[in-house]
């Protein structure tokens, strides 16, 4: 379960249904409130843990300079090609979001739909968070867009079933574990007489937890949001948007 975001299989298997194109268009109207949201109309933007691009191409097509980083390359291939088809220069990097860093090389950085949280030793998301600062330049804006521990205490259900329109079944079993630091999710696809089963978990924070955890990492943070349009985080809220600044340094 602890390294499920690196196996390609579940992507191949699952991505199709957690990137539709529905999903594609929603991105793409993200990315005018965000930009608006952050004052940026040209510049730098590293889209980590970008997935098939569904913000990395809306944010090309806007006219920035986009880098793109993920460690799938069964989901770079599909930013690729739509890059390719679309024609817009996007950098596309397969590398771990631990481990990649520019040094004051962005004036944002994105990490979109809960793509922060999949590592099970909690030192790495604060290491996560140091290679995001040292590569924003600064006075640079860090967005994270994630599902709060408010909201899944408010909304979880024991089992959850979809009928997808090519006729398989996902059934979702998630439950908040670890006091309520992790949620663990087993999702099965039922495709006719056949059953594939996989289990992921992923790490929570309330939205004062979450923004303790930037602080402590040399964030100042800036909004607490439960939208894109900057209304701000409630018990009501379906997403936990944080923008935090990375400060300037003693003589920057």
């Amino acid at each position: 379960m602890s390294d499920w975001y690196i196996d390609d299989e579940f992507w191949r298997r699952f991505g199709p249904l957690m990137f539709s194109e529905p999903q594609f268009t929603e991105a793409a109207e993200q990315v005018s409130r965000i930009l608006e949201r952050l004052g940026l109309d040209d510049g730098t933007v590293l889209d980590l843990g970008c997935g098939p691009g569904r913000h990395a191409l809306p944010l090309a097509r806007a006219g920035l300079a986009v880098t793109a980083v993920d460690t799938s390359a069964y989901l770079l291939g599909g930013l690729e090609t739509r890059a390719g088809i679309e024609g817009v220069a996007v950098e596309t990097v397969q590398a771990d979001m631990r481990s990649f860093e520019r040094p004051g090389a962005f004036d944002a950085v994105l990490v979109m739909w809960t793509s922060f949280g999949y590592f099970e030793a909690e030192d790495d998301h604060g290491r996560v968070l140091d290679r995001i600062l040292a590569s924003l330049k600064p006075g640079g804006r860090l967005l994270l867009d994630v599902v709060g521990l408010e909201t899944l205490i408010r909304d979880l259900q024991p089992v959850h079933c979809t009928e997808n329109d090519d006729g398989t079944l996902l059934i979702e079993r998630p439950v908040l574990t670890e006091h309520a630091t992790r949620l663990d999710n087993e999702w099965l696809l039922i495709d006719g007489d056949r059953v594939h089963r996989r289990a992921w978990s992923h790490r929570v924070w309330s939205a004062g937890e979450l923004s303790r955890l930037l602080e402590a990492h040399g964030f100042a943070v800036e909004a607490v949001d439960g939208d894109f349009d900057g209304t701000p985080y409630g018990l009501d809220s379906d997403r936990l948007i944080v923008i935090a600044r990375r400060p300037p340094a003693a003589g920057e």
